[in-house]
């Protein structure tokens, strides 16, 4: 610290109060400053990759038109309609929503009991699929 210079100050009244609150605040304030800096650094980066985002989806809708323009409905196409339904369903998929965990012990034992019945059936039904399947055996 330099010479002449404390931790703490007098103020009018001749009273020492601490100085350091203030650095406190200060260093306070310089980290929000910087935390709104980087949301708006942020905020912008999202607006252009969401711009970013449409703008690619618009050129996929383009491709899958041309390709349905190009695809004859009569040679294993989907034809132009299909081509066109089919991208604008992939475009406009919503997220699946998250489901709250299930916590009650009651209700992830009948969860886990319809689960090993489920499997047994599809299990049997297999089974009989590949026998029917293979009636030489």
């Amino acid at each position: 610290m330099p010479r002449g210079t404390s931790a703490a100050s007098t103020n009018i009244r001749g009273r020492r109060r601490n100085v350091r609150g203030r650095s406190d605040t200060g260093a306070v304030v310089a980290q929000i400053t910087q935390l709104v800096a980087a949301n708006e650094t942020l905020q912008r980066e999202n607006r252009e990759l969401t711009e970013q985002n449409q703008r690619l989806r618009s050129e996929l809708l383009e491709i899958g038109s041309a390709l349905g323009r190009l695809s004859a409905p009569g040679r294993g196409g989907r034809g132009r309609r299909g081509a066109i339904e089919l991208l604008s369903t992939a475009a406009e998929a919503k997220p699946r929503r998250q489901r709250k965990p299930i916590t009650d012990p009651d209700a992830l034992e009948r969860r886990r009991q319809a689960l090993a019945k489920a499997r047994a059936v599809r299990s049997e039904k297999l089974a009989a699929a590949r026998g029917a399947a293979t009636p030489g055996d």
